[in-house]
């Protein structure tokens, strides 16, 4: 695992816990630390394909995971991820998506998780 992405997925689980505290997305946000807890060789990327499939116009959507450009995305979300590939993160911002920091995710209401 790259050093930039470990500490990524330390951030994203400090973040996450702290808010859990707090929110009334409890249940979801340790889901997602659990995700990430996981070793990088069972945490595999997300396509565009799939998120394109499973969430709708301005949905609110984390994925913690690697987004990869496989396929398109016909509509826009708010997304926030552990990681883009540069095409992928291309093509979410040319469909008009609003790709958004983890800590202005939690906030938001009716946050989709995507694995």
């Amino acid at each position: 695992m790259v050093d930039i992405e470990k500490e990524n997925i330390k951030e994203w689980i400090s973040v996450l816990k702290e808010a859990a505290k707090t929110s009334k997305n409890k249940k979801l946000l340790n889901e997602i630390v659990e995700k990430l807890e996981i070793s990088a060789r069972e945490r595999k990327g997300v396509n565009l394909y799939k998120l394109n499939k499973y969430t709708n116009e301005n949905d609110n959507v984390i994925v913690p995971r690697k987004v990869l450009s496989i396929g398109k995305i016909d509509h826009k979300i708010n997304i926030a991820a552990l990681e883009y590939s540069a095409s992928a993160e291309k093509a979410l911002r040319e469909s008009g998506c609003n790709i958004m920091d983890i800590k202005e995710m939690i906030n938001k209401d009716r946050i989709h998780l995507i694995i």
